[in-house]
């Protein structure tokens, strides 16, 4: 190493200066510095001096020492150190305050945080007073556009001791304007929830949003602007009372991938649905008609709804892979023999060891006091259904003490080829079926026959040992040659000792090859 050279006083900032540095000592040699530049070096560090070598390279001054009372002197009391960090920091600070309220408050900290939080790029706003849409109109055009997600809530506390929403609340919010205040930030991800406004509202394209959830339950109807397109959008929800240009807003959405839209009062009788790019689709639509869908890549599908007269369901699909459709039945509307009607009607893709099932579940209800004639008979309306090759059929009863077996084979000849029968009987002790019904009356289908090659599942629950009941079991065990198995759950009012209980065991044994078995109504 190389003797040190001159030495030079430390900086200005330190504010540190010392005696002239003793004469350097020159001619030195040797692989460590002469005893006289180790001394300059040891004094220069005692005196919080900087050394330059030879080189030219400064040796800064060496840190204080001495623990905590020398750190003390790094820092004034009061200083703030956090405004002092870099901005990308800062904005993460705000962010995890979850609150574009929040964030915003912390403007009155200093002026380094003064209107920091317009950067962020993630907002929430949450508001409850209608007033406060103004203020938010005011907060919004602060911020600079191009935000990551964008998220306005606004919610209504209402009074539990009141039917009426507080006077805060009495005025609507304007929906319009935050809307397009909102679509001049241009979010990618938008979440928009009003729940106290009730005028007509126009929703703004989004050119850059790629998601965009729209809850306004209250708002009368929304409509699209006269042109444009949501170029970028690839996934909607939305909830409204009525939205009547839904085919209109699918033509818009050349990349709309997953689609699910609520209406409570849809008035258009028909709606049609075509889309090359939709996946997934799911329509809430209170009441309904006239439906066609031809979505040719479309994978998920759900439906729901009510059909007071007249809905038909037209859908063109070949790569679905799951589906839902179900919607509750205007009373009389469909039925059986002037006594049995349909109350709800659902039908779902099953997933069973990797194999897809499309199964049928209808909830039916007894009205033998009525002489009204449905409009329909249950094969028609399943022969109505898109995709009616079901094979598994889920059947709720409400038999009031009525013989239903009648009725069961009129739905089991509708499909024959089902693999499982799942039947549950609901009994109303409020209303019992006479001796004298006219259910009683024709017991020829005691004699039928029918072919269920493929049944090889059945469950019951409710089940009342009454002899009909029983007699269609075992009808049902000559139907079904490659039945496997049979679970019989009875009702809390029978007893595994009653008669019927001793006739059904008794059958039971007489078909070995089928695994029976009976519980009791707890279970057991």
């Amino acid at each position: 190493m190389g003797s040190t050279g001159p030495l030079l006083p430390p900086p200005t900032t330190m504010g540190t200066t010392g005696p002239p540095p003793p004469p350097s000592s020159m001619g030195s040699t040797g692989s460590s510095p002469p005893a006289a530049s180790r001394g300059r070096a040891r004094y220069c560090a005692s005196q919080n001096l900087a050394i330059q070598l030879r080189s030219g390279r400064i040796l800064p001054p060496p840190a204080p020492q001495g623990g905590v009372g020398s750190l003390s002197r790094l820092h004034h009391p009061g200083e703030d150190r956090i405004s002092g960090l870099p901005e990308e920091l800062l904005l993460n600070v705000l962010g995890r305050l979850g609150s574009a309220g929040e964030a915003a408050r912390t403007s009155e900290i200093s002026r380094r945080w003064r209107g920091l939080w317009t950067e962020l790029r993630e907002l929430t706003f949450t508001f409850h007073r209608v007033r406060a849409d103004k203020l938010l109109e005011i907060a919004l055009a602060q911020v600079r556009p191009g935000l990551h997600r964008l998220d306005i809530r606004q919610t209504v506390e209402w009074d539990l001791d009141d039917d009426t929403i507080a006077s805060q609340y009495a005025s609507d919010v304007e929906v319009s304007a935050l809307l397009r205040a909102a679509d001049r930030l241009a979010p990618a991800e938008l979440v928009f929830s009003i729940e106290a406004s009730y005028e007509c509202s126009e929703l703004p394209c989004f050119g850059r949003a790629t998601s965009i959830d729209l809850y306004l339950p209250d708002v009368p109807n929304v409509v699209l602007p006269p042109a444009g397109e949501f170029a970028s959008l690839e996934q909607l929800n939305m909830v409204v009372v009525s939205f009547d240009d839904l085919s209109e807003l699918i033509r818009r959405c050349p990349h709309l991938r997953k689609l699910q839209v609520e209406f409570s009062c849809f008035t258009r009788n028909s709606v049609s649905i075509e889309s090359k790019s939709l996946k997934e689709l799911a329509l809430d639509i209170q009441p309904a008609k006239d439906i066609v869908i031809v979505v040719p890549e479309l994978k998920k599908f759900r439906f729901l709804s009510v059909d007071t007269g007249g809905l038909t369901i037209s859908l063109l699909a070949p790569k679905l892979e799951e589906s839902l459709m179900q919607y509750h039945v205007d009373l009389y509307l469909v039925g059986y023999d002037s006594n049995w009607f349909l109350r709800e009607l659902s039908m779902e893709t099953l997933w069973s060891d990797r194999n897809k099932l499309l199964s049928l579940y209808l909830m039916i209800q007894s009205v033998h006091v009525s002489s009204s004639t449905a409009n329909r008979t249950f094969a028609q309306e399943i022969a109505r259904l898109p995709g009616n090759h079901f094979s598994v059929l889920e059947l709720w009863i409400t038999t009031e003490g009525h013989v239903f077996a009648p009725l069961l084979l009129h739905l089991l000849l509708i499909r024959t080829s089902i693999e499982r029968l799942e039947l549950v009987l609901m009994d109303s002790k409020d209303q019992e079926c006479s001796d004298n019904c006219d259910c009683h009356q024709d017991g020829s289908w005691r004699n039928k026959r029918i072919s269920l090659p493929n049944l090889k599942d059945v469950e019951i629950q409710g089940f009342g040992a009454a002899d009909h009941e029983v007699d269609f079991l075992e009808l049902l065990l000559a139907s079904a040659p490659m039945l496997k198995r049979i679970n019989v759950k009875l009702s809390a009012e029978v007893s595994p000792s009653d008669g019927g209980c001793q006739k059904l065991r008794s059958i039971f044994q007489a078909n070995a090859y089928v695994e029976c078995n009976v519980y009791d109504g707890f279970g057991d």
